[in-house]
């Protein structure tokens, strides 16, 4: 006698053991594969037949109970070479299992199962609105007209043509303070005294004095700048000193003066 081994996805499918024989016609040993969920309902089924092997699934996961299914198929397979194994269940992801025990000689296949269709429960259909009374659509009609009326009575009259009603003058706004603008004092640099030519550092002096007058509004006022300045205008083997010692005969003879840090050109 050739054996057919049932292995039921009960997770997936619960049919009948008159469906199950359908399904698979001839089985001699049914292997029911069921989680926490199924499990009364398995074991009721198991009671009822002979030669039906109940396999509580073990942990929790998508795919756990399919792993089981996969195991149970190879232990089987070992077991029981010639005989031929059909998995129950409507998971298409049994299918490559199934084509590679195919390929290795076995006789595998997947059977899918469709459980009676439960019946739809009746629609009930809104109930349609009772309709209004005609007597009470004009009632409604009449309390709408005269609150109409009454509204209209309400409001105020337009005024007479050619006469604005004065509204209230709002505040006015006060004006920001008007911005002074940023007086910016000119720079009057001395011209040279043509007196000052006589010797050679005289004419160095009028020639600072000039370059300076030149610069107009942006001759230097700070100390450092100044220092900056005069220094191309002195011979080039000059020092800081030699440009310091400058400052205070530029000084002396009145044409810059030097308060601190900060460097002025009197009138």
């Amino acid at each position: 006698m050739k054996e057919l081994h049932a292995l039921v996805d009960y997770e997936n499918v619960q049919p009948s053991w008159e469906a199950l024989a359908k399904l698979a016609p001839g089985f001699t040993d049914v292997w029911l594969f069921h989680g926490p969920h199924q499990a009364k309902q398995a074991q009721a089924f198991a009671a009822s037949q002979e030669r039906v092997t109940l396999v509580p699934r073990s942990g929790q996961g998508p795919n756990a109970l399919d792993f089981h299914v996969a195991f149970y198929l190879g232990y089987v397979a070992a077991k029981h070479p010639d005989a031929e194994l059909v998995v129950v269940a409507n998971d298409r992801g049994y299918d490559p299992m199934l084509a590679h025990a195919r390929m290795l000689k076995f006789r595998a296949r997947r059977v899918g199962y469709k459980g009676p269709v439960a019946k739809k429960a009746a629609v009930l259909k809104p109930a349609a609105p009772a309709a209004v009374p005609v007597v009470a659509k004009k009632a409604v009609a009449k309390k709408a007209v005269a609150k109409k009326a009454v509204a209209k009575q309400a409001s105020p009259k337009p005024a007479a043509s050619g006469k604005v009603a004065a509204a209230k003058k709002a505040p006015a706004a006060k004006k920001a303070p008007a911005v002074k603008k940023a007086v910016t004092k000119k720079v009057v640099v001395p011209k040279p005294d043509p007196k000052l030519a006589a010797t050679p550092d005289a004419k160095l002096i009028a020639r600072i004095a000039k370059g300076l007058a030149k610069m107009g509004d942006k001759a230097p006022t700070k100390l450092k700048s100044f220092l900056n300045a005069l220094k191309p205008m002195l011979d080039k083997n000059s020092t800081a000193a030699d440009a310091e010692a400058m400052v205070q005969t530029l000084q002396n003879k009145g044409v810059v003066q030097v308060q601190g840090a900060v460097v002025t050109y009197p009138k």
